[in-house]
């Protein structure tokens, strides 16, 4: 049983304690002269250099003349030139790709490099290739697909990248996981990885006994996995080695945020997953064959989904700078930026409240932010002022997304009182975690917050979070339908008239199988006069062709309202013509899905002035626990991204995060809570930046 009371008094006690030691350590002379001297070797050696104005020298030879960088792009190209490894996290819509191409090219011409390897997502192969020639006609590019990897082509694709001189090779994320390093070389990778978890092992005394047992798990785990990768056959002259490619630019990063990573910190460790430890270990090999520049990442979220990707990132672009430090391990670099943090917050049933701790807190603020910075080239939206659309004001004046709360039914708050009991019995162990357990329990609640008909198949008693949303898209339709657009082609005046709206969803997709909140979403929309034809499923598009013709026909105005997930509508979805509002039904798990979907409206190349971001959430419902968890999330990330370099502790403050507190406190329904979001968010609203 939780003693609230008694737990904070004990969380009091500790962080006197804390705060105690870190008086003492510096009460004698000696210790603390140590202390400072090894504090300047590890920490204080690092002078960061400045690219804001070092692109303007670069002349950029071969670079079409219709294409003028902006300054931030040349700064890009800069960093580049200049350093090991880049990491290009920039607003989503800022133009990392001009960068990405200008870098990779400015680079050989110089002669730093000779062979670059462009990885990008699979459906961005096209894009990425037509757009290189629109940046540099004369460049000679070589694209593959994972077609062109099979078995029986990769002997033919060596031979072209290795027999001929390419200003670049363009390869897709399934390509570039097919081109495999030799035997002896994946041996030499997984060594060295058993030989630093044993390390740990060995270091694994008192307290941390409990550990053991796992790491020897671990050890035997990644022994065996050497053997059978050393007693595999491989091709002869197909592997990474073959192809001449000495330098790596990485599109989308964040898709290999999963690297492994051990920890003895619950929560914190990364089981990882074969597409990261390819690319770890292709990184590792270009530094051991002495490559002197290896590696340029770009994503606009570098950090999407947990603290410990931080690390993920330093360890991919500038593991040296880690070793130097003395936090190349992961438990070392967590005891020295990272926190603890305990606090009270509301349960998953959206009813009561719990103590929870969690890493989820940056300390030594100034040292990690210097390091990062090395490699880390961040710029917001609020840094680079693109020309992108304002979002509609609000009742308040403010220009922020706004919140549409929609009253739970009957059924909807019986159900969430089910949960409650669920969630107890779970607590209580009553139940095995194979008949119940949190996440289906999770699972449920944000099923039923969308829309109850997805866990109980009746009609509900009133208005659903979808009958809400097709009043509002139905509304905005029928006030754009005669909007004028330039053709996105040719640039003169479009015959076709409309705007589009984009509408997110992660749950309730398309099935035909079941009853869900796609298809009634549709049903909803035609009955209130929008053609049938025109509301369209990002699901639809099986094919990357399939969506290059669905993208362009949304360009075109043959699309009134566009349906998707994130993973399918998010990255790499360009439509944002003639996109007037975005709609999200849910709340995704990751502040970086936020991210993701309000950049395929908030960009470059939409042509209204102002747009919406409307998001729907169903009181006293499971919305509650899922806003607040975005909002701890972002609250965290923010801190790195968007921190200043002075600051010794960067708190846990952030426009986004301050937003999603409003939508979680209006979940709850409690008057106290959205009293206290209103509290939280002293700055007035009008300097929040648009986006959340």
């Amino acid at each position: 049983m939780l003693n609230p009371v008694e737990t904070a008094a004990a969380q009091e006690k500790a962080d006197a304690l804390q705060e105690r030691f870190s008086e003492w350590v510096w009460e004698d002379p000696a210790r603390a002269q140590a202390l400072v001297d090894e504090y300047n070797r590890r920490f204080n050696s690092i002078v960061l250099r400045d690219y804001t104005d070092a692109g303007a020298y670069l002349s950029l030879p071969g670079l079409a003349s219709n294409f003028e960088p902006r300054t931030h792009q040349r700064a890009a190209v800069a960093r580049m030139v200049s350093e090991p490894a880049a990491g290009l996290f920039h607003e989503v819509g800022a133009g990392k790709t001009a960068e990405m191409i200008m870098g990779a090219m400015e680079m050989r011409r110089m002669g730093l490099i000779s062979k670059p390897v462009v990885v990008v997502p699979n459906h961005k192969l096209e894009q990425f290739g037509r757009e290189w020639l629109q940046i540099y006609p004369r460049a000679r590019v070589l694209a593959a697909s994972s077609l062109d990897l099979t078995a029986d082509k990769r002997r033919l694709f060596v031979a072209r990248a290795a027999a001929n001189e390419w200003d670049a090779i363009i390869v897709t994320q399934g390509a570039f996981a097919k081109i495999p390093l030799r035997a002896e070389t994946q041996a030499q990778y997984i060594r060295g990885q058993v030989e630093d978890v044993r390390q740990v092992l060995g270091e694994a005394t008192g307290e941390q006994r409990m550990s053991v047992k796992r790491i020897q798990r671990k050890l035997l785990a990644m022994e065996n996995k050497l053997k059978e990768r050393t007693d595999t056959d491989r091709d002869r002259g197909v592997c990474f080695e073959d192809t001449g490619i000495d330098y790596v630019i990485v599109d989308e990063m964040h898709m290999y945020k999963n690297l492994a990573t051990e920890s003895n910190i619950r929560d914190a460790a990364i089981e990882g997953s074969d597409r990261a430890s390819d690319l770890h270990m292709k990184l590792e090999y270009l530094r051991s064959a002495g490559r002197e520049r290896v590696v340029t990442a770009a994503t606009a979220t570098p950090i999407s989904n947990s603290i410990t990707e931080t690390y993920v990132m330093q360890r991919y672009l500038r593991p040296d700078v880690l070793e130097s430090a003395g936090v190349g391990a992961f438990d070392a670099w967590a005891a020295t930026f990272g926190e603890l943090v305990t606090q009270m917050e509301i349960s998953p049933t959206g009813s009561t409240f719990r103590m929870k701790t969690r890493f989820a807190r940056f300390q030594n603020g100034q040292e990690l932010l210097r390091m990062w910075s090395v490699f880390a080239d961040v710029k917001t939206a609020d840094d680079l002022d693109l020309p992108v659309p304002a979002l509609v004001q609000r009742d308040d004046g403010s220009r922020a997304p706004s919140t549409v709360p929609v009253q739970p039914t009957v059924e909807m708050e019986q159900y969430v009182a089910s949960l409650a009991e669920r969630a107890e019995k779970v607590a209580t162990r009553q139940v095995r975690p194979d008949e119940d357990n949190m996440l289906p329990i999770a699972t449920d609640g944000r099923k039923a917050a969308l829309d109850i008909r997805m866990v109980i198949p009746r009609d509900p008693s009133g208005p659903s979070k979808v009958d809400v949303a097709a009043d509002a898209i139905h509304r905005i339709w029928e006030r754009t339908r005669d909007n004028e657009y330039l053709d996105t082609l040719t640039g003169q005046p479009s015959t076709v008239r409309g705007s589009l709206q984009l509408v997110f969803s992660d749950i309730g997709t398309p099935n035909q199988a079941r009853w869900n909140a796609y298809d009634e979403l549709r049903q909803q929309l035609v009955q209130r006069g929008i053609p049938g034809e025109q509301v369209r499923y990002m699901h639809e598009a099986k094919t990357d062709v399939e969506k290059a013709r669905l993208f362009a026909a949304a360009r075109a105005g043959h699309v009134a309202v566009l349906l998707g997930s994130t993973e399918k509508m998010g990255v790499g979805t360009n439509v944002q013509a003639r996109a007037i509002a975005l709609h999200r039904l849910d709340c995704p798990w990751r502040p970086s899905d936020i991210a993701q979907r309000d950049g395929r409206i908030m960009r470059q190349g939409n042509q209204n002035e102002e747009v919406a971001i409307v998001r729907y959430v169903t009181e006293r419902s499971f919305d509650s626990y899922m806003w607040q968890t975005v909002e701890r999330k972002a609250a965290s990330f923010a801190q790195l991204l968007r921190g200043k370099i002075n600051a010794r502790e960067i708190e846990e403050i952030d426009t986004s995060a301050l937003s999603a507190a409003e939508a979680k406190a209006i979940a709850s329904g409690n008057p106290l809570l959205l009293e206290h979001s209103v509290i939280l968010n002293d700055p007035p609203s009008s300097t929040r930046p648009a986006t959340t």
